[in-house]
C-alpha cells in the first residue's frame, strides 16, 4: 500500500486545540490570569476583607483589577476571532465570559437590586 493509496488522516479540529496566534495566545494568557485572580478574590481577598472593613478599597481594586483582566482577555479573543480567523476553545471562551459579565453589569444598571 503506497501513500496515495493510504486514507488521509483527518486534523485535529482548530476549536479543540490551543489558540494559534500571538493575539489568540495572549487572550488565553489573560483569561487565565482573571481566573486565578477570581479564585484568589474567592478564597484570599474577600475572607480577609469580611473581617477587616477597613480594607473594602482593597477589595474594590482587586475587583477592578479581575474585571480588567476579563475585558482584556474578552476583547482581544474578540479581535482574534474575528480578524485573525482564531477558533480555538480558549478564545471563545473569553469572549463568552466577556459577554456573560457585561450581560450581568447592564442587568445590574437596568433592574437595580
Amino acid at each position: 500500500m503506497d501513500d496515495a493509496e493510504r486514507p488521509a488522516h483527518k486534523p485535529p479540529s482548530p476549536f479543540l486545540s490551543l489558540p494559534s496566534t500571538s493575539v489568540g495566545k495572549w487572550s488565553a494568557r489573560l483569561l487565565l490570569l482573571s481566573l486565578v485572580l477570581a479564585l484568589l478574590n474567592s478564597f484570599v481577598v474577600m475572607p480577609v476583607t469580611e473581617q477587616r472593613t477597613s480594607l473594602e478599597l482593597a477589595q474594590a481594586v482587586f475587583n477592578f483589577a479581575a474585571w480588567l483582566c476579563v475585558a482584556s482577555a474578552g476583547t482581544s479573543g474578540l479581535f482574534a476571532l474575528v480578524v485573525k480567523r482564531e477558533r480555538s476553545w480558549a478564545v471563545v471562551l473569553s469572549v463568552v465570559i466577556l459577554a456573560l459579565t457585561v450581560g450581568l453589569m447592564v442587568t445590574d444598571l437596568i433592574i437595580p437590586a
